[in-house]
């Protein structure tokens, strides 16, 4: 049986392989006699005889040919090939040291299954996505004498057998193990509040100033903060006439939480507190997080504004966090800016300018069963 590896498989393999046999083992598959290929075949058939019944018993078949060589390479015993090797020549041989699994020991070292188990396993689920190879090494280690044929034939090989039969193991689990596939979708998610962030004109005819920033804003708090109720008027509307503390409140029952004062703006340390005077005294006097969302902010004026206990968010900073939200958060952001325009500023006009835009870049958005022909 030959599986076609992909790239990423075939180095996963090669690693796995290499950590236990000799760096500078060369493999020649001509060194593998007619004899000793049919003994590997008859490794082979036994695993794959056993793994309808029990997926885990690949993975000892694998345990025994990488504990075989690992036990070579200090005793020139197993170097070559001897199809008259039997079970109990092998537990024989050497003092086994533990009840619950195989452990041999030789001068003193101690060579287990286990310990490989949990590398299978690891190449299996995590290197090789086959997540339906079993993670009980325990279980299965356990039971090894249920399955000692493979053990016997697994200590007849030589190195370059040992080498072709780990390969042609792992292919078989390649092949019978269920490869996890994840889902993916086409076409795929848009980025729609990312789109407008980046590429939505800010100032129209028909539009107050501030008011496209202002609608982006108040999406952005809608998605983020979801837990807030929030209120919000129209640009150009005081807040202290409307009994509001910046452009965009939020409160959980009485309490206000967090205050949010959009900027369109460069905030300097020239225009910094006539600007946003106003919320560094809400920072001081208030428990709520108070936010300053400005196009762009100086060094020193945000270390003033920090300083003050206002958290700063610039254009770039929101390039940064919304390009990492998933569809569904930008999608919530995007609604909460339609209503804004529609409910709050409720300009027609400007609802479906946005509309036109989601269009081109989400044409499937729900919000443009609202776009007029």
């Amino acid at each position: 049986m030959s599986v076609d590896r992909s790239e990423l498989e075939e180095e996963a393999v090669e690693q796995f392989i290499y950590s236990h046999f000799r760096d500078e083992y060369q493999h020649d598959k001509s060194a593998v006699s007619a004899a000793e290929q049919e003994t590997i075949d008859e490794l082979v058939e036994l695993a794959e005889s056993y793994f309808d019944g029990s997926k885990g018993t690949l993975g000892l078949a694998l345990d025994f040919v990488i504990v075989g060589e690992q036990i070579s390479q200090t005793d020139d015993a197993v170097n070559g090939y001897d199809s008259s090797v039997k079970v109990d020549d092998v537990l024989d041989q050497y003092d086994q040291v533990a009840k619950s699994t195989l452990t041999l020991e030789l001068d003193g070292e101690r060579y287990g299954i286990r310990p490989v188990h949990n590398e299978v396993i690891t190449l299996f689920r995590e290197e090789l996505n086959r997540t339906n190879f079993p993670s009980s090494p325990g279980h299965h280690t356990g039971e090894w004498k249920r399955y000692d044929d493979m053990l016997e034939v697994a200590f007849q090989l030589s190195r370059p057998g040992r080498y072709e039969a780990t390969q042609r193991l792992i292919d078989v689990g390649l092949d019978r193990l269920e490869q996890q596939s994840l889902p993916t979708r086409e076409p795929p998610f848009s980025n729609p509040f990312h789109e407008i962030l980046q590429h939505y004109e800010r100032s129209h005819p028909d539009e107050n100033g501030g008011a496209a920033y202002q609608a982006f804003a108040y999406g952005y708090v809608k998605a983020k903060w979801t837990h807030l109720s929030l209120t919000a008027s129209k640009v150009r509307t005081g807040s202290s006439r409307q009994n509001r503390y910046g452009d965009i409140d939020g409160y959980v029952g009485p309490d206000l939480m967090l205050s949010v004062e959009v900027k369109d703006r460069d905030i300097t340390q020239g225009n910094v507190k006539d600007e946003l005077g106003v919320m560094m005294q809400l920072a001081n006097d208030t428990t709520a997080m108070v936010i300053a969302l400005c196009r762009s902010v100086s060094p020193d004026a945000q270390e003033l504004l920090e300083s003050e206990g206002v958290t700063v968010i610039t254009d770039a900073d929101l390039e940064q966090e919304i390009k990492s939200w998933d569809y569904h958060q930008q999608d919530r952001a995007t609604q909460g800016m339609v209503h804004y325009f529609y409910h709050i500023e409720e300009n027609p006009r400007a609802v479906q300018r946005l509309l036109r835009f989601i269009e081109e870049v989400d044409p499937e958005n729900t919000a443009l069963a609202h776009l007029n022909d």
